[in-house]
């Protein structure tokens, strides 16, 4: 179901409507499951409010968005099933949800702020009406919290389901940011807490006894993967960062892409590797240091570089936006990614990253792999 959200109204099946639901895409067809798409994109009309002509046409149409110095940013990012949905921790909304923001993320991670998606959903036959329903509410949902407009999209059949987002953001020159430009000094400053996602992934997968306060944290981050929006829009504002990537695939992956081609190098503090509180002792009893859940990836947070002059500032602006930013290490002229341990020791990292064309280690998933100790010095 559609959330009440501010003027939205909240979408009230009849029972007839429930019945549907179960139909499955290749009895309905194409264009029974278009024509639902479109009514429903309809009854949350914050989502389209700029749209020049409303939906259902070749393309969406929008005023120019920009002004006299801004720069146009797009990303396109494909996403699936999430984890919290296989898990049965959550419905299709948390698909829909994932997909609008992970494609926003990049445009946040970049300085921008997102104006505008579109997107295509990639449906098996026998997806039920039901499915594509919750799927579309949680488009919708994180369509008005990150508050751009959907300008449409496309639906087609394919062997499995994918939703691809195109997401579209402005900025100024000056607010821009790249991942490759970090400066010799520069802290490197992570927002929120990491690990979370890799330990409700060991957890709900192999049935560790946890209390419900770690349920309730563990649960919270398989279904709630989205990016510090309030947070991304301020540091873009106050222009304290001179390099940010997000971390969508793991802390070390993101180091490495801030120094691709360079003599630059990442050393980081095991120590100030922000976990949350209430998954230390989880962790702990795992055997799974800060570093190892760190590697893991879909916490969802960013990574700046940020020049020690502007550290004071951070305090601020983690107030403005109620998200937490930790210094947990330093951009350096040695080359390759280093760590000093909790026992004060430093070491060089082994290169352990998920890779989507070879998403299996040692014959396990990428996930399942990191959920047991590992050895992550060379």
């Amino acid at each position: 179901m559609i959330k009440e959200d501010q003027n939205e109204e909240l979408v009230v099946m009849s029972n007839a409507e429930k019945q549907v639901e179960s139909r499955a895409l290749d009895i309905v067809g194409e264009r029974f499951i278009k024509s639902r798409i479109l009514e429903r994109i309809q009854s949350f009309p914050t989502v389209t409010k700029e749209l020049i002509g409303g939906l259902g046409h070749d393309a969406g149409i929008l005023n120019n968005p920009l002004g006299s110095d801004d720069k146009l940013l797009i990303n396109t990012d494909k996403s699936g099933v999430s984890k919290a949905y296989k898990l049965g921790l959550a419905g299709g909304e948390c698909i829909g949800d994932f997909a609008v923001s992970h494609a926003v993320s990049d445009i946040l991670a970049s300085g921008g702020e997102p104006f505008a998606v579109s997107v295509a959903l990639m449906l098996p036959g026998d997806t039920t009406v039901g499915l594509v329903d919750e799927i579309l509410d949680g488009i919708l949902q994180a369509c008005a919290d990150f508050n751009v407009t959907l300008t449409g999209g496309d639906t087609k059949k394919a062997d499995t389901l994918s939703v691809v987002v195109t997401a579209l953001g402005r900025a100024p020159s000056i607010n821009l940011l790249y991942r490759n430009t970090p400066q010799p000094g520069d802290q490197l400053v992570v927002s929120g807490v990491l690990g979370s996602m890799l330990l409700g992934s060991a957890v709900f997968k192999r049935g560790h006894a946890i209390s419900d306060a770690v349920r309730d944290v563990l649960v919270h981050a398989q279904i709630c993967q989205r990016p510090p929006f309030r947070l991304a829009l301020e540091m873009s504002r106050a222009r304290v960062a001179n390099a940010c990537t997000d971390i969508s695939d793991g802390l070390q992956a993101a180091c490495r892409n801030m120094i691709p081609g360079s003599s630059l190098g990442v050393e980081l503090e095991e120590i100030q590797v922000p976990v949350h509180p209430a998954l230390k002792g989880l962790a702990n009893t795992l055997a799974l240091s800060p570093l190892q859940l760190s590697m893991a990836g879909g916490d969802w947070q960013f990574l700046y570089c940020v020049p020690k002059d502007n550290i004071a500032t951070l305090g601020s602006i983690s107030d403005r936006s109620d998200t937490s930013l930790t210094v947990i290490g330093e951009v350096i002229e040695t080359g390759g990614v280093w760590a000093k341990t909790r026992e004060g020791h430093r070491k060089k990292l082994r290169q352990i990253e998920h890779d989507s064309f070879l998403n299996r280690i040692n014959g396990v998933s990428y996930f399942d792999f990191l959920s047991d100790p590992q050895e992550m010095f060379e």
